[in-house]
């Protein structure tokens, strides 16, 4: 499995970037292999990350190509004051007490 962490301040959202960004949550979706998502937001802050979960970076890949995706990293600056990408391989999960909410997985 692969984490994408999107660390993102947010700047000022239009109708244009909440079309876009429902696009791209459509896409991500239709995308074989995708697993599902999580948000937070900083309590001490207005940071928020959010966590997509990818069955393999064939996936993920596969997402990156599509053209709505494309079009928003290009115009990053018009939303965002800043963001950051990081992606990981995840090598093992366990844990207990979160239920059926642990993680998106099937």
């Amino acid at each position: 499995m692969y984490l994408v962490t999107f660390r993102l301040a947010p700047g000022e959202y239009d109708a244009e970037f909440h079309e876009l960004n429902d696009a791209i949550q459509a896409a991500a979706e239709d995308t074989e292999g995708y697993l599902g998502k999580r948000t937070w937001h900083a309590p001490e802050s207005e940071e928020v990350l959010v966590v997509y979960y990818w069955e393999s970076l064939d996936a993920l890949e596969s997402f990156g190509a599509d053209a709505d995706h494309e079009r928003a990293k290009q115009r990053w600056t018009e939303w965002y004051d800043a963001y950051e990408v990081t992606v990981t391989e995840v090598v093992e999960t366990y844990g207990s007490g979160f239920g059926d909410d642990a993680s998106p997985l099937v």
